[in-house]
């Protein structure tokens, strides 16, 4: 009983729980493609469960070519996973901090992108415009659709609709000033970065997945005839020269 009592059981224990973790670090991905949720598919998995690849990831009706990612230990503690993601669909890229936190909520840090409106991921949400989106997001916050939280800069180069050139734009969200209310939506300001146009104003974000954009634009010197005509259907400009604007929709 003697000898019994003195075998070394918690070594035992600490050995075995040091197997279990390796082995749970270095679990095959091909292994675990098949316990993936209904409508997601991982095709030609390479590498484990905490460091791996797809080289095309299809979640719903969008899909990704080469993803990768790497898992972060510490944030299981509790209860969320977090990991750094990065996605490449032809010449769009993404790449970022996400966490799923308990709830459901989402977090995206650290985010940046580069992406062609109206083709590759955004092929069926860039209004009928084109041009090429650069993304920087602080701090994004989800509610399954909806956004709770956006700290970040959206900067569109080449903007055309159809082959008609509208310059460059960027629309920036800053950190609410302390005390500010945000029961309405979330507030950004939009102005141009040089071109045909003149625009000054500020996109919502409302609580209910949709958004409202309205301002102020201005024709230039170099606006393009096509431009203009279409500009002069906002009505007569004040003034300044300028043609309120308004436009509002979901996403």
């Amino acid at each position: 009983m003697a000898a019994s009592a003195r075998f070394p059981w918690r070594l035992v224990a600490a050995a075995l729980l040091v197997v279990l973790v390796v082995f749970a670090v270095r679990w095959p991905l091909v292994w675990a493609v098949h316990w993936l949720p209904r409508g997601v598919v991982c095709e030609r998995p390479a590498g484990s469960l905490w460091r791996g690849r797809c080289e095309a990831l299809i979640v719903g009706a969008q899909r990704f070519d080469a993803t990768t990612w790497q898992v972060r230990a510490l944030p299981l503690l509790r209860a969320t996973l977090a990991a750094d993601v990065t996605a490449r669909q032809g010449p769009d890229s993404l790449r970022g901090e996400i966490e799923r936190r308990p709830g459901g909520r989402l977090i995206v840090q650290h985010a940046e992108g580069d992406l062609t409106l109206g083709e590759g991921l955004l092929r069926d949400s860039a209004l009928g415009l084109h041009g090429r989106l650069h993304v920087e997001v602080e701090r994004a916050v989800l509610h399954g659709r909806s956004l709770a939280d956006l700290v970040g800069v959206f900067t569109v180069r080449q903007l055309r609709q159809g082959t008609v050139p509208m310059g460059d734009v960027e629309v920036r969200f800053e950190e609410p000033a302390p005390g500010a209310d945000t029961a309405k939506g979330i507030q950004g300001t939009l102005r141009d970065l040089g071109g045909p146009l003149g625009i000054d104003g500020h996109v919502t974000l409302t609580p209910d997945a949709g958004y409202v954009v309205d301002g102020f634009v201005t024709l230039r010197a170099d606006t393009a005839p096509a431009l203009a005509r279409q500009i002069a259907f906002l009505g007569t400009p004040d003034a300044a020269g300028r043609r309120p604007f308004s436009i509002a929709g979901t996403y």
